[in-house]
This record gives C-alpha cells, structure tokens and sequence, in this order.
C-alpha cells in the first residue's frame, strides 16, 4: 500500500534541543494514525512542520508525492491539509452557522459584506451538510461561546471538514473532556476516516487504543517503534520508556 505522507529524515532543534532528531515515518491511508509519546518527544513540533508553521533544519516531507517542506502555510492548506489544535478556535460572538460559513467563504474568498447569505447557495448547503453530519442542528443559531466543551470540539472538526480536507490533523482532540463527550468526539472522528486521512496526537491512552488502527511512538524526536494497537501495546520497550513497567491492555 502506497503511503500518502513520507516524513523523511527530518530534524527541527530548537538551541541545543533536538526536538525532532531524523524521524522518517510513513502514514498509509484507510486508517486512523496516531502519534504518540512523553511530553517532549517531539510530537507537536511534527505537526508544526507538516503544517508549515516551522521550517526544518533538515529532511524532508512529502504528501501525496508532492513535496512540501518549504512551502508557506497557506500553500500546504489549499494542499487539503488541516489542524484542530488543542486549545479550540472558534469564533465565540458567532452562531455555530456564522463560524462555519465564514470558514467556507474565507476559503473560497467570498468575503463581502454586502451580500446577505442567501446569496451563496452553495456555501449554504455545505454547511447544512456539515451540521447535519455533526449532529449540530440544534445548536446553529446557539454563539460557540455558549457551547459545552465537547459541541465546541465538534464545532471546530465542522470548521476543519468544511473545506472537504485531504487529511486533518486532530492535536489532543480530547483534552479536559467528560467521558460522555469524549464518547461523541472520538464516534465523529472515527467516521471522518472514511473520507479523509485522519492522523492524531492524544495523550489518553484509553482513547488511542480505542481509535487508532496504527501508532507511532516517539521519543526524544526520534521514531521508537510504530505498528498496531496490539503491537504497540505488547513492545517492552514501549512499555519501559513511555508507559513504564505496567502491562497495557491493548
């Protein structure tokens, strides 16, 4: 099976500290793939540099066979490549609606403002797709402001999908969620899989293991070992450098 992003011998240091150190890893689509590892394994500069928001020092990155390691960041979004970050962006003043449409008229630079919304059919109708998709519709008219932390998270996936992205990456999608809305979240996410390449970080292991059909583990910056929930969850040395000593169940 052909990958649909190559991370070739990529280093990033930031002063003396290697937070990426000649990390190569290969994701493969029709798959859910997590990243995982201790804080400062490099997880989050990764993102950082698929997305363009920091260049590397060395190595390179390649999404469906085009490289784009160099490109600017607004490049690398019209590639079909999109991020929800772990601290929500949403637009609180604005309806669940506003957010989404402004989102979809930003990116297909309709932004005027003196033309009412039923100007835009087709805008239109892909928000309604998405709502509907989300289970938001009760919520449309609601500010995001106003919204329980989960339905925020739900908002921001719509804002992500809304443009119909190649691959999203989902930086801790769940944090400071109760059991019931990390329930709802990890259901949408898993079934954005089978439109889009979905690739997360997450530090609830409950959640990886629940989600991930492949996991690699870094650590120090580097790749230290990558393969299925199962695989990942028997390797000792996982075990002794990430997990500790206790078993995991995978």
């Amino acid at each position: 099976m052909k990958p649909f992003m190559r991370i070739e011998h990529l280093s990033k240091s930031f002063g003396g500290v290697k937070a990426v150190n000649d990390l190569s890893l290969s994701l493969f689509p029709n798959r859910i793939n997590a990243i995982i590892g201790p804080n400062g394994a490099g997880k989050t500069t990764l993102f950082n540099l698929i997305t363009g928001f920091i260049k590397p020092d060395s190595g390179k990155i390649f999404f469906d066979d085009v490289e784009l390691t160099h490109l600017p960041i607004h490049a690398i979004s019209r590639m079909g490549i999109k991020r929800t970050l772990q601290i929500k962006s949403v637009f609180n003043s604005m309806t669940v609606y506003e957010n989404l449409w402004i989102t979809l008229s930003a990116q297909q630079g309709n932004l005027n403002p003196f033309k009412p919304i039923a100007r835009y059919p087709d805008i239109q109708k892909r928000v309604e797709e998405v709502i509907e998709q989300l289970d938001l519709g009760r919520f449309q008219n609601t500010p995001a402001g106003a919204l329980s932390y989960g339905d925020v998270a739900l908002l921001e996936i719509g804002m992500a999908i809304i443009t119909k992205p190649k691959m999203i990456l989902f930086d801790e999608p769940v944090c400071g969620m109760s059991p019931a809305e990390t329930e709802k979240v990890v259901s949408k996410i898993t079934s954005l899989a089978a439109q889009t390449h979905i690739v997360i970080i997450e530090h609830d292991m409950d959640v990886v293991f629940k989600m991930a059909d492949e996991i690699a583990v870094l650590a120090f910056g580097s790749k230290l070992a990558s393969g299925t929930p199962q695989e990942i969850g028997s390797n000792q040395q996982v075990k002794e450098v990430y997990f500790g000593t206790d078993e995991v169940d995978a």
